[in-house]
């Protein structure tokens, strides 16, 4: 139960991902049950995750055979806060365009680039 703390701490920041999603619909008068739905199942997914990683340094750990020195939760924790932190920011940002003063410092995902190539480009086989 070492990693309790870890694991407590991205639960917070999934948490306040969550609220601030909720604040960001109410913000733009755009609440839907699906959208929460879907982020409630993402966050579902996260917890499942980070569950299996603790089974598998239980196993490492109560096994002899299994040897397993790497710390697969915290890693696991970390990339989940780092994501709910950006999902956070982006969320107040909408709310609150000054925030974008911060974020725009940062690259941008690619998924969130704007798509300049005409159509036929996107057709690889010609």
């Amino acid at each position: 139960m070492a990693n309790i703390w870890i694991i407590g701490i991205t639960c917070a920041f999934m948490l306040a991902d969550i609220i601030s999603g909720c604040l960001k619909a109410w913000h733009a008068h755009d609440v839907q049950s699906k959208a929460l739905r879907n982020g409630l199942y993402h966050k579902a997914a996260f917890l499942g995750v980070i569950g299996l990683a603790q089974l598998t340094e239980l196993a490492a750990d109560k096994i002899p055979e299994i040897e397993l020195n790497l710390p697969i939760t915290g890693a696991i924790c970390a990339y989940i806060i780092l994501t709910e932190l950006v999902s956070v920011l982006e969320n107040l940002r909408d709310v609150n365009p000054d925030i974008g003063g911060v974020l725009n410092r940062f690259p941008a995902h690619p998924a969130d680039e704007p798509d300049d190539k005409p159509d036929d480009e996107h057709d690889t086989e010609k």
